[in-house]
């Protein structure tokens, strides 16, 4: 009988993928069970002065993202991370990412929104967290690691009910949910409103000259 061979790296990439296969089977479950606030986030989208994003590491760049996308078709668009933003003022749109729901600079954003009176849209894995209190609808995604008050990233992530063997390490299943939720909603908007890709590309290749200069 021989023996079993030496496990390869490569095997561990293909069961990976096979299991993350599976898990996004899952998907379009949290869409459909969230089709009214999926309607509102539209209407304020297409309602709104300006659009305002943020988000603290991985998160901010599905927020970034989703900000460049939303540029890209036209919007007034603005990351409030960037060095040269807009000013939040009444009515604005204000979307936040946090799996906790309790990222301090995120919060502390969301506060300060309200205080404007803008329509705060918060993403996160927690209706209960304070992002959500402060947020006018709230889209859940899975994966965020729990924030107790008080608690910081690394004691999330070693908390013991974040002790189980993982599918995503380090809150990799709210990001990486939070990235298809950006390209989920983009895509959307676009077919909707049935504008041509062509003219993704387009502002694409504007963005390049511009950068180039």
């Amino acid at each position: 009988m021989k023996p079993d061979r030496e496990r390869r790296f490569s095997d561990e990439i293909v069961e990976q993928s096979s299991i993350l296969s599976t898990y996004l089977k899952k998907y379009p479950s949290f869409f459909e069970k969230q089709r009214d606030v999926l309607d509102r986030l539209y209407e304020l989208i297409e309602g709104s002065r300006a659009i305002h994003l943020y988000g603290k590491g991985r998160s901010g760049n599905a927020a970034v993202g989703l900000a460049l996308r939303l540029k890209h078709f036209g919007y007034n668009v603005w990351f409030i991370g960037d060095v040269v933003k807009e000013r939040i003022r009444p009515g604005d749109l204000v979307i936040l990412f946090s799996g906790s729901g309790e990222t301090a600079e995120v919060v502390d954003v969301a506060k300060r929104a309200k205080k404007d009176k803008a329509n705060v849209v918060g993403i996160t894995s927690y209706g209960d967290s304070t992002l959500s209190r402060y947020s006018d609808i709230v889209f859940l995604l899975p994966g965020g690691l729990e924030k107790r008050r008080g608690w910081e990233y690394l004691e999330a992530q070693l908390a013991p009910e974040s002790a189980k063997e993982p599918l995503f390490y380090g809150g990799g299943e709210f990001e990486t949910m939070a990235y298809l939720f950006q390209e989920t909603l983009i895509s959307a908007i676009g077919r909707y409103k049935k504008i041509p890709s062509g003219v993704v590309a387009m502002e694409h290749e504007r963005d390049e000259i511009i950068e180039n200069e």
